[in-house]
């Protein structure tokens, strides 16, 4: 966690700066209603996903009612041997990929470009899973569906790992929890800048909200990203008591000890920096290894932004190359 006394202005990355100067403004959630939210949304994901790389098929799956993509990529993982040409059994290694978007927005097409480049780039293949949103479907819905999916998975491949941005975040540690609960064997967990605290009024994100009160030129970024982070909780768990679940809120588990490896990826100038940080420390206190890796001066969503953040490719890369180490253990 930052010195709360730091009076320093936060600086954002030069093309963060660039992307806030091309976007338009960015109304609250509330203000709007739910399909025209859900239709900007994707218009901006599928504006800045960059290029879709090719992969060797793109299967539609429905497991347990839930619609779902398989990805297969293009060139499997290959081991030692005569030319190195022997298939090392990748295709029976799994990721199972989970959409961020305030668990009310985003879709398989918004987050076409990054399943197709771990799939890809980890040479295993990826279900990204199109999970019920709120507020038609809150908790446990969307997490009842994502949980499902693992369980096929583990029983229709060989070693699964789970993988998801912001709210998908929060889904990949959650179900990691219950895999654990389960019996279930996770080879790895990628957290992307995850919500795992339901608590809205931690020292962190009191600080987010007075010291970004502007950032790159956006009036009340910090009290908007505060009340946004507000909103969706309270959209996405109605009920306060059940934000106490580890199934909804993951910091809330009484013990982490047993769940999968993890790799937590945070930005700088995100509010969720600060439970992302604790959540690794926690995992640590309790005996699980943990990758933990921030990029300076960059912003909540960038993982997605393939077009325009450069930052984007490499965490990818850095994703993908944990994923193969952990599928190779």
């Amino acid at each position: 966690m930052p010195e709360l006394a730091d009076s320093a202005t936060p600086v954002p990355h030069d093309e963060v700066r660039r992307y806030f100067e091309d976007a338009g403004p960015n109304p609250a959630p509330w203000t709007r209603d739910i399909a025209a939210l859900r239709r900007e949304t994707r218009d901006e994901a599928m504006a800045v996903r960059g290029h879709l790389e090719s992969v060797a098929m793109v299967e539609t799956l429905s497991i347990a009612g839930t619609l779902s993509r398989l990805y297969r990529p293009a060139t499997p993982r290959l081991r030692g041997g005569p030319g190195g040409s022997q298939r090392d059994g990748s295709d029976r290694d799994v990721l199972v990929w989970l959409h961020g978007g305030g668990w009310m927005h985003g879709d398989l097409d918004c987050y076409d470009g990054v399943a197709r480049a771990f799939a890809n780039r980890a040479g295993c293949p990826v279900i990204a899973v199109d999970y019920r949103l709120a507020p038609e479907h809150p908790f446990p819905a969307g997490f009842d569906d994502v949980w499902a999916t693992v369980e096929w998975s583990a029983a229709n491949f060989g070693r699964v790992a789970v993988a998801g941005d912001s709210s998908g975040g929060n889904l990949a540690a959650a179900v990691a929890i219950k895999a654990r609960d389960r019996n279930v064997d996770l080879a790895a967990q990628v957290l992307v800048y995850p919500v795992v605290e339901s608590r809205t009024d931690t020292e962190f994100k009191r600080w987010f909200r007075a010291r970004y009160g502007r950032f790159a030129n956006q009036p009340d970024f910090g009290p908007a990203t505060a009340d946004r982070i507000n909103y969706i909780w309270e959209t996405y768990v109605p009920d306060p008591a059940a934000r106490d679940c580890p199934y909804a809120s993951p910091a809330r588990a009484d013990t982490l000890r047993g769940v999968a490896p993890a790799m937590i990826i945070t930005a700088e100038h995100d509010i969720l920096r600060g439970e992302g940080q604790d959540y690794a420390r926690r995992l640590l206190a309790d005996g699980v290894p943990v990758a933990l890796c921030g990029y300076p001066g960059q912003i909540h969503g960038f993982f997605q932004m393939r077009g325009v953040m450069s930052a984007a490719l490499d965490a990818m890369n850095l994703a993908a190359d944990y994923l193969k180490r952990e599928f190779g253990r």
